[in-house]
């Protein structure tokens, strides 16, 4: 009996500590994968970000490199083909800008001159460079020279034809590394494979230098450098050249550091653990066997991360000791997995729920669905990065947490504030109506944006929201969150600054996103083309001006109108290039016309950000002089809102070409801000009455078109009306004495092989025509329209 009672407890004991090790080795297997697997996320992570760094560099470093083949200077140098002063003009920009290496190109992928003597045998790869320049400038080119690997960018050296091309390169090397390893807080190395199996690393790290690292993937992989483990994550970056790989490496020891802790703590507790099993055991013998079973059956849970049953077993004090152990650890595992929980669920800097976090309880409410709807409130502080860039981002973060807690003390206990992202917080009310929707979102921007004071300072913040509701705007959350998004990128135009979701939007957006990328493409190619509108003189009866405005025809969708994509143009930056392509093909129209022996005057529209860009003065004289045409033959046409952004940087460039004989109108007048003073400082020579003015039968519209005559010819200025499209808006014109017309009753925009014809026609019949009567049977023998009564 005693020999079977000790074969017992051996047998007892010996369950205990396979049933203690087999759950120590379950849980810490389970933790080590899980602190390997979120290291490799935030190296996966890291890799985005690293991508996204090196992409904005490029972004900067190609607008330098634009800048410097676009300097008058330097175009001279090229074009006179004298080395030395190319070399001047390219080491004075490297040394701005940074750049390590210049070279000029011919063509053909030749060299003329090089600030490197390195990069003078390798005439072939330089071909590959001219070879690449189709490419977005911005997209990064790696090139390896020599002992190092460079960042290239290109641009041609247009006088206008491109007569040369000049690449700058920058080094990738240690520096470049060590800003990435600060963006992404791993340590980095950045591979660069040459041809013929040539490759330079760039690293943090010196032991890397030599090191041999996996293939780019999806997967992480241990990496020996030195004496040291790294868990390391390769990327191989969207480039142009030779192919570049960003390896984010963090020691394997500081990557199991916590797993480590809680190992040693676990070992502790398990060493206790079967301490007390074997006395338990030896105590209490054969009544051991059934505390034992709950015992595995509580580890099992543990395994199966289960913790809130607690471990109660009958027996002996031993017993009762070793489940109070086992509580401590299953508590200490729940407390733990808690908090990291928590920390994928909430932002640290504001305590609120992130992304994931509103997505969750976004999911719970649509999955309840107990209240009649609910709104989604998406606020964005639109001067967040100015608070940063100007006073810091501490102040930033402070900006931050305010505009978190003044939410969370103004919503209703229902209700959710979460950070959605870097500028935006989301708002979650249940039971929000569509009508009391927009009211409450501007309730709660006036809360954060009043009495705002932070580091001695009263901030003004920038507010914008987008408001979508649910079940009318969507049925999940992913989709009430992309077009809460949509909607705030309509809020900018609201007077309130608040915009609700509208039904078909999504498509607006996609459509407006298409049009921007195919505007570009169109421009680049060519794609667009001139209409020209006559204006006739008042007095004379005579067409001696026109106005040229831009149409676009697109291949699928068909005719774009202009009030849809150069809005378009002027929100997205690509304003400029816009009215760069229609000057060029508006002083070129008016140079042939010249050539045929045709003198008109040409009215062209110049965007917003156009009238505050120092370049263009030089831009448009270089194009009337590339075509011979007279300066005082040009009219640009400006609007007053345009002009209000900046009055003293707009008069001061409108002075420049206005001293070259380039004439000035105000557009729509009367639909702007400006006041007199500001127009009398205005070296304009015209006003241009809105065609919205243009309606005889208002009385309010004849007295401000009559008010807005009088007004210019007090001021020595000319006034042009649009949108005139009726006999009696022609006689109430005539009658004030305004002094030109411009409109369908005249002319629709023409072709330009139409607009010779129709100028000789109408400077024959229109002088000869003295009544009013006779005017208008004129001008409907131009227009090709019967003479019925109007």
């Amino acid at each position: 009996m005693g020999s079977f009672r000790n074969r017992l407890l051996v047998l007892i004991i010996g369950l205990v500590i396979v049933t203690q090790t087999v759950t120590l080795a379950a849980v810490l297997l389970s933790t080590r994968r899980t602190v390997e697997a979120r290291a490799a996320e935030e190296l996966r992570a890291g890799g985005t970000l690293a991508e996204h760094l090196i992409g904005f560099r490029a972004g900067e470093l190609a607008n330098g490199v634009g800048v410097l083949a676009a300097d008058f200077g330097f175009r001279e140098a090229v074009a006179s083909g004298h080395t030395p002063t190319i070399l001047s003009a390219a080491r004075n920009h490297a040394q701005r800008i940074g750049a390590d290496m210049v070279l000029v190109l011919d063509t053909h992928g030749r060299m003329l001159a090089s600030t490197a003597a390195a990069a003078d045998d390798a005439e072939g790869s330089l071909a590959g460079l001219i070879e690449d320049a189709g490419g977005s400038r911005e997209q990064p080119n790696f090139r390896v020279f020599g002992a190092h690997s460079y960042q290239f960018f290109l641009a041609p050296v247009r006088t206008p034809e491109t007569i040369a091309w000049v690449a700058m390169g920058f080094v990738a090397d240690q520096p470049l590394a060590a800003r990435v390893r600060d963006l992404v807080g791993s340590e980095v190395a950045i591979v660069t494979h040459g041809a013929a199996g040539v490759t330079r690393v760039a690293s943090t790290l010196p032991a890397a230098a030599d090191a041999v690292f996996p293939a780019a993937s999806d997967h992480t992989h241990v990496t020996q450098l030195g004496a040291a483990e790294y868990l390391s994550f390769a990327r191989r970056l969207d480039v142009r050249g030779d192919s570049v790989d960003v390896i984010l490496l963090k020691p394997l020891e500081d990557v199991l550091a916590p797993y480590r802790e809680q190992r040693d703590a676990m070992l502790v507790i398990d060493g206790v653990a079967l301490l007390l099993a074997a006395v338990i055991g030896a105590v209490l013998g054969r009544s051991a066997t059934r505390p034992i079973g709950e015992l595995v059956r509580a580890a099992q849970r543990i395994e199966r991360g289960q913790y809130e049953v607690a471990v109660d077993v009958a027996g002996g004090e031993e017993f009762r000791s070793l489940a109070s152990t086992f509580n401590a650890m299953q508590s200490n595992i729940a407390a733990r997995e808690a908090d990291i929980t928590y920390h994928a669920y909430h932002d640290p800097l504001t305590t609120l729920p992130n992304r994931p976090g509103a997505v969750r309880t976004l999911e719970t409410l649509i999955a309840g669905a107990r209240e009649p709807g609910l709104a989604l409130l998406l606020i964005e502080l639109r001067n967040l990065p100015d608070i940063n860039a100007s006073l810091g981002l501490q102040v930033g973060d402070e900006v931050l947490r305010e505009a978190a807690r003044r939410l969370q003390q103004n919503i209703a206990a229902a209700e959710t504030v979460a950070r959605l992202g870097e500028m935006q917080f989301l708002v979650i009310a249940p039971g929000c109506t569509a009508e009391r929707a927009p009211l409450y979102a501007g309730q709660l921007s006036a809360v954060i944006r009043g009495g705002f004071h932070l580091a001695g300072v009263s901030l003004d913040l920038r507010l914008a929201c987008g408001v979508c509701l649910f079940p009318q705007h969507g049925e999940s959350a992913a989709e009430l969150l992309q077009r809460v998004q949509v909607a705030l990128e309509d809020a900018d135009e609201a007077r309130t600054r608040v915009a609700l979701y509208r039904p078909g939007q999504d498509q607006e957006h996609r459509r407006r996103l298409a049009l921007v990328t195919d505007l570009r493409r169109a421009i680049d190619q060519d794609q667009l083309s001139l209409v020209y509108q006559p204006k006739v003189a008042m007095a004379s009866r005579s067409v001696r001006s026109l106005e040229a405005l831009v149409r676009w025809t697109h291949p699928e969708l068909g005719a774009i109108s202009p009030a849809e994509f150069v809005p378009l143009a002027e929100s997205t930056g690509g304003s400029r290039q816009l009215t760069t392509w229609v000057l060029g093909a508006a002083i070129r129209q008016m140079g042939e016309w010249r050539r045929q022996g045709l003198e008109l005057d040409l009215a062209v529209n110049l965007s917003a950000p156009d009238v505050l860009d120092p370049d263009l003065s030089d831009e448009i004289l270089q194009q009337l002089r590339r075509h011979q045409v007279d300066p005082t033959s040009l009219l640009l046409e400006i609007t007053e809102s345009a002009v209000m952004r900046d009055p003293q940087v707009a008069v001061r460039n409108m002075q420049w070409l206005r001293v070259a004989g380039i004439r000035f109108a105000i557009d729509d007048f009367g639909t702007g801000h400006s006041s007199l003073s500001q127009l009398s400082v205005l070296p304009v020579d015209e006003l241009k009455i809105d065609r919205s003015f243009m309606t005889p039968a208002d009385p309010g519209a004849v007295t401000i078109v009559t008010s807005t005559i009088e007004l210019g010819h007090s001021m020595g200025l000319k006034v042009v009306a649009e949108g005139v499209e009726n006999a009696a808006a022609w006689n109430l014109l005539r009658r004030l004495g305004c002094d030109f017309a411009q409109g369908y009753l005249i002319s629709p925009p023409l072709p330009p092989a139409q607009v010779p014809g129709f100028v000789r026609q109408a400077n024959q019949v229109l002088p000869d025509s003295d009544s009013t009567v006779r005017q208008i049977r004129a001008l409907d023998q131009l227009a090709g329209r019967s003479n019925s009564p109007r």
